[in-house]
């Protein structure tokens, strides 16, 4: 490892940096998935869900994925098992976050407000 490398690299084993950012990226989507349950289901502010950034967090949750993927391919490669278990583990909650947001963008198409 050279000495230009960041710090947060030196914490971390090698391909731990991709699952690490795919774990973040999926809290951050928790956060925003949550918030659109609640304007969606308990308070029925639709106004107030984020339909103008859906675009955006779907592509974020594709990038998620594949970190998370890459990651659990780099886990794979070593012989630690929580490292593995880990990873693998990150995967499928991106997983199924991206399937939650995209049967939540269904059920909440009607909603929709339309501008153009």
């Amino acid at each position: 490892m050279q000495w230009r490398n960041r710090m947060a690299v030196l914490f971390f084993p090698q391909g731990m940096m991709l699952t690490m950012a795919a774990l973040m990226l999926f809290f951050v989507h928790l956060c925003v998935f949550a918030s659109d349950v609640k304007n969606f289901c308990f308070t029925h502010h639709y106004d107030r869900m984020s339909f103008r950034y859906t675009i955006v967090l779907m592509f974020s949750q594709v990038i998620s994925i594949g970190w998370a993927a890459m990651g659990s391919l780099y886990a794979e490669m070593r012989e630690d098992k929580f490292l593995r278990c880990f990873a693998l583990s990150v995967l499928m909650l991106n997983g199924a976050m991206f399937f939650n947001r995209l049967s939540l963008e269904f059920l909440a198409m009607q909603y929709r407000e339309e501008t153009h």
